[in-house]
């Protein structure tokens, strides 16, 4: 996991050629201007997925896990917490493939959050729990955007 200030997000340059393009289009492009849905930055390979959600108690959630994309995660309104694994996991839903995705369960976490303009990189493999109740709040609606990144070692197929 990268965890920082979205503002601080250059300094990561060189680090994938996907977050290359990204940090890029970020320079030159509002995020909060985008409507609910998916808008292609470099055709599949760099993408943003934006949604509105409700954040949900860690309780019944799992851990969810990609294969060929890193996730870059900004909340534009609301704030949530998110968790990623540490430890042991226990597979509870197998990858697919069209999806790129699996769950799991870990037996430990570290926490971090997306106020106050903050992004997390949850790189290819790394099982994260995004969108979480922030602190206290409960339940509370959240407009984020999940950045979608191709992998390098995928870039070229």
């Amino acid at each position: 996991m990268i965890y920082g200030s979205l503002a601080d997000l250059a300094r990561y340059r060189g680090m994938s050629r996907g977050l290359d393009v990204l940090i890029e289009w970020l320079r030159d492009n509002d995020p909060s201007s985008l409507e609910v849905g998916s808008h292609p930055i470099c055709g599949d390979k760099v993408y943003a997925n934006v949604m509105e959600a409700t954040t949900r108690p860690e309780e019944g959630a799992h851990h969810e896990c990609h294969h060929r994309y890193h996730d870059l995660q900004i909340d534009i309104s609301g704030r949530e917490a998110f968790k990623v694994a540490l430890g042991a996991q226990t597979m509870v839903e197998p990858y697919d493939a069209a999806g790129d995705f699996e769950l799991m369960d870990a037996e430990g976490a570290i926490a971090g959050d997306l106020a106050d303009g903050k992004f997390a990189i949850f790189v290819v493999g790394e099982p994260h729990m995004p969108t979480l109740q922030y602190g206290v709040d409960g339940p509370r609606p959240v407009k984020k955007i999940c950045f979608k990144i191709l992998a390098d070692e995928f870039w070229d197929e």
